[in-house]
């Protein structure tokens, strides 16, 4: 499992509070900015908790844990005096960036909170639809027909991106989700690189996209792999000519 976002905003919480206060005051970090960063992490710590809550025990001990620790950390706040009263940046400036930072800290601490008591509050629900959920994130829903699928899959094996074992079924049911769920996942034969360019042109407008694609070639790290692709424009996407030769079909 890939849960690098989860431990990455609760790094970002607990550590770095002198460091960020100093380079705020000196200008070289703006309050706004780091508090926009502290939301976009919290966020994808959210994506990255539920989808791991519903397939992995372990994981779902850790929640709990880091729940408690967030509880923890709102209690402190309210026995704190951050908050009674304002500071003047021209007289009292590092005490100003202090209070701004404990405000988005204590925020984005709250609405992570709230999500895992979410989480942990709903034990039947997450259980009756475990079965469910899991086999949702087993599986992409691309709506192509079997020619089209087929086309794919003699494209990826003829190419040398996808082991030449793979049965065209096992594809398929990745793919869409028709048929039985194969016992082993798929392998990548190729770099890692495309494959974080193949899972984005082609199933671009899946929301789990790189949790999905984890759980079926056993790769961590692919959306970092795709953004750094990005820059390349000059680079040629030989996925993005098999999307469109689909379109024909």
């Amino acid at each position: 499992m890939d849960t690098r976002n989860f431990f990455k905003f609760i790094y970002a919480i607990y550590n770095g509070y002198h460091r960020n206060i100093n380079a705020m005051c000196d200008g070289k970090l703006d309050i706004e900015d780091w508090g926009r960063v502290l939301a976009y992490k919290r966020k994808a710590f959210e994506e990255c908790a539920f989808s791991y809550y519903i397939v992995s025990q372990q994981f779902r001990d850790k929640v709990g844990i880091y729940y408690n620790k967030f509880k923890e950390s709102l209690a402190n706040y309210e026995k704190s005096h951050w908050f009674d009263c304002d500071f003047d940046i021209n007289k009292e400036r590092k005490r100003y960036f202090e209070q701004k930072y404990h405000i988005i800290r204590r925020r984005e601490i709250t609405l992570a909170c709230d999500f895992l008591e979410k989480l942990l509050n709903e034990p039947k629900l997450i259980s009756n639809n475990d079965k469910k959920v899991s086999n949702e994130l087993f599986h992409y829903n691309l709506n192509y027909n079997e020619e089209q699928f087929k086309s794919i899959y003699t494209f990826l094996v003829d190419g040398k991106y996808l082991e030449s074992t793979t049965a065209l079924n096992d594809f398929i049911y990745y793919f869409s989700g028709k048929g039985d769920k194969p016992k082993n996942g798929l392998k990548w034969i190729d770099k890692k690189v495309n494959l974080a360019q193949f899972i984005d042109t082609l199933c671009n407008k899946e929301k789990k996209k790189w949790v999905i694609a984890e759980l079926i070639f056993g790769e961590d790290g692919l959306r970092q792999s795709n953004g750094n692709t990005v820059y390349r424009k000059n680079d040629n996407n030989p996925f993005e000519d098999l999307k469109n030769t689909l379109k024909k079909k």
